[in-house]
């Protein structure tokens, strides 16, 4: 891509976010006489208004069910005054708001590791070749590949961003010195095993979006405390669990409400 295809990409992107700029600023002219609304709807604005410029794929599909929330909030404000209509309102406003907070976790609370210490193909971390310690899996990553870590005495802590998928069979598989994960909104999957025996692991961040957990996924994980278990997750497999002597009472509360044989030896 030369200098002016660079500067045209960038002019298209500045064009949107100015139209639906305006589309917040007339939304916000519509409801001038209904005070809670003005001020619902200025707050969602300025929430957007301020959101960071990111080019990366994800960040452009989220951007996009945005802009298609402004176009039918804009929508919305074309129709008369009515509680069928400030109900609407809300509901987009509300969908506009999570979008945003998916948005903003793209922006880079850490620094990727060197692309050197990873294997990737076709969006799929297949091995990890570095050095340890604190570690972030580039954007790009889609999947954690089967035995990625396997076995790894080094890696203290994983980030893996917004993006990845899935976590496959084994991956974190006996990662002994591992103490910290926070994984992503866009990981619906955690794998058969995949965090095995990390017996330092201590919390794991999840956001809503999880789905499933397998097989033994954290079983001899003992001194895991702390893993929210989203509303999102449905299911939770047997002695997913297995083994997890230190967790807290709401970890356990949750896993039991999905499958109490998850916490079985």
């Amino acid at each position: 891509m030369g200098l002016f295809d660079v500067f045209k990409k960038d002019k298209n992107n500045a064009n949107v976010r100015s139209k639906y700029l305006r589309r917040f600023e007339l939304c916000l002219q519509k409801c001038t006489s209904d005070e809670d609304l003005f001020k619902d709807i200025q707050l969602t604005f300025s929430r957007f208004e301020h959101l960071s410029e990111l080019s990366s794929k994800i960040a452009k599909e989220i951007d996009d069910q945005i802009y298609a929330n402004i176009d039918s909030l804009y929508a919305a404000m074309q129709t008369s005054k009515s509680d069928a209509r400030t109900q609407r309102v809300h509901k987009l406003l509300f969908n506009i708001d999570n979008l945003i907070q998916q948005r903003k976790s793209l922006s880079k609370e850490f620094d990727e590791s060197p692309k050197e210490d990873f294997i990737i193909e076709d969006k799929v971390l297949t091995s990890y070749v570095g050095n340890g310690g604190d570690v972030v899996v580039p954007i790009e990553v889609e999947a954690i590949g089967e035995k990625a870590f396997y076995h790894n005495q080094s890696v203290r802590s994983i980030v893996l961003q917004e993006g990845v998928k899935e976590i496959k069979e084994e991956a974190f598989y006996l990662c002994k010195g591992l103490n910290y994960v926070k994984l992503p909104s866009t990981l619906d999957t955690i794998g058969q095993s995949a965090f095995y025996a990390c017996k330092a692991l201590e919390r794991v961040d999840v956001q809503n979006g999880l789905i499933a957990i397998d097989y033994y996924a954290f079983a001899k994980c003992e001194n895991l405390k702390k893993i929210t278990i989203p509303r999102t997750c449905k299911t939770i497999k047997d002695k997913a669990f297995g083994d997890c002597s230190s967790l807290d009472k709401d970890a356990k509360n949750a896993i039991k409400n999905i499958n109490k044989k998850a916490l079985e030896h």
